[in-house]
């Protein structure tokens, strides 16, 4: 299986412990969009890629990775796609690989974020959303076709949603704790907190785009 890993603009106070932690140690090449690549630089990661307007980044830093990055592409600041949207393509039309883990997409600006979660109705992304995954310390986001699927329990993860991100029919979550029978909707509904009950959840759907969310609670900073 083919990887590619995509560091998006999100906070790093998102970012699950394998990319604070160890980043060089995650398999699979890297492309960074904006400010993300000065990021894996700095923990040991070299891009193949970089891309956006770096609107946030200084002369200086820009000339560190048009002297070090294979592929640098800087767009203007005024345009129609988000530096988000411009990478995650240009990362599918050079490598086309089986599996997109893609970072820092899920946190800070909740404009950007829907504009990532709403992608698998851009055309641009139809041929391949179903093969990204959205990772942050606390959530993973994956889009599914209609089909029948078995999901796998993610370590430290305790809930699992289903969302249908828009019309959906004969959705059917077979043995998951909350089960659901052959629903249909026009309109988009999650259904949070549900959770397994053994280490897979068989689901079913015949049409629409659903989204399915492990994720946990945020730890409580102590207090001294």
């Amino acid at each position: 299986m083919k990887r590619i890993n995509i560091l998006l603009g999100g906070p790093t106070s998102e970012y699950p412990n394998e990319l604070l932690n160890n980043a060089a140690s995650i398999p699979g090449e890297w492309v960074g969009a904006d400010r993300g690549n000065l990021y894996l630089i700095s923990h040991g990661v070299m891009p193949k890629m970089a891309i956006g307007d770096f609107d946030s980044i200084n002369k200086k830093e820009q000339k560190l990775l048009k002297e070090n990055i294979p592929c640098f592409k800087k767009f203007p600041p005024e345009k129609d796609d988000t530096d988000s949207e411009l990478t995650i393509l240009a990362a599918h039309e050079k490598f086309d690989a089986d599996e997109y883990y893609i970072y820092g997409a899920t946190g800070g600006r909740i404009d950007h974020f829907l504009v990532n979660l709403f992608l698998p109705f851009d055309k641009r992304f139809q041929t391949f959303y179903d093969k990204m995954y959205f990772k942050s310390e606390t959530n993973t986001v994956r889009f599914f076709r209609p089909g029948s699927y078995t999901i796998y329990h993610e370590n430290k993860m305790k809930y699992v949603g289903f969302v249908n991100l828009g019309p959906v029919t004969g959705l059917n979550l077979v043995d998951a704790k909350y089960q659901l029978k052959d629903f249909s909707s026009n309109h988009p509904i999650s259904w949070a907190s549900n959770e397994f009950v053994n280490s897979t959840i068989d689901f079913n759907f015949e049409s629409g785009v659903i989204a399915v969310i492990q994720s946990r609670d945020k730890k409580a900073l102590k207090k001294d």
